[in-house]
């Protein structure tokens, strides 16, 4: 990492630390500055604001479109044999780069003084970044993706939240393999499991 990516670093982690203790507005960049052990001038180098340092921190928290379109790449497969495989393996790779850091970042900026923006924007860019793999896709089948998208964030998201806020009564991985399952099942077959006890 060279001399420019490490202060612009140093300047986020700064803002951060104090960003999980008190509201945007209440943040000065002299505060960040002095945090950092930088002036004001090398702030203003890198960032117009504290709002555009936010900026760069939440678009880093979105899936990298090298990741998105491996995932999608799994379903445009016609091998239906190796289409689980493809997909688990492009899931590992966004559990891999989305780590605890990350994670921590998604839950305060979603949090009660977290930015209200945020779900939005998050949910706006992941769009953008998928649609970007499906250009070849007619018209019609882009404006579904686009519902599907948006419901399948959406429900990663607030199961996520709901999770946390519940104390995290179920394990990590139980409520990986039931989301998983959501997704490679659907709600019916997950539903009939559980008033059934999972018997056929």
């Amino acid at each position: 990492m060279g001399v420019k990516e490490q202060t612009k670093t140093n300047l986020k982690e700064a803002f951060w630390s104090i960003y999980k203790e008190k509201p945007i507005n209440k943040i000065s960049i002299k505060e960040i500055t002095d945090t950092a052990g930088y002036n004001r001038g090398t702030f203003y180098n890198y960032y117009n604001d504290v709002y555009d340092i936010l900026n760069e921190i939440k678009q880093g928290l979105v899936p990298s479109e090298e990741l998105l379109s491996s995932i999608l790449q799994s379903f445009q497969d016609n091998d239906l044999h190796n289409l689980k495989a493809e997909r688990e393996q492009a899931r590992y790779e966004i559990e891999k780069s989305q780590d605890q850091e990350m994670n921590e970042k998604i839950m305060v900026l979603l949090g009660p003084n977290g930015d209200p923006d945020f779900l939005y924007e998050y949910k706006k860019m992941a769009r953008e970044k998928i649609l970007n793999q499906v250009k070849d896709l007619d018209e019609q089948n882009q404006i579904k993706l686009v519902y599907i998208i948006e419901f399948l964030i959406s429900g990663m998201i607030h199961t996520w939240l709901l999770w946390v806020e519940n104390n995290e009564d179920m394990s990590e991985e139980d409520l990986d393999k039931m989301l998983n399952e959501i997704a490679e099942s659907g709600f019916e077959k997950v539903l009939v499991d559980i008033f059934h006890g999972g018997k056929e």
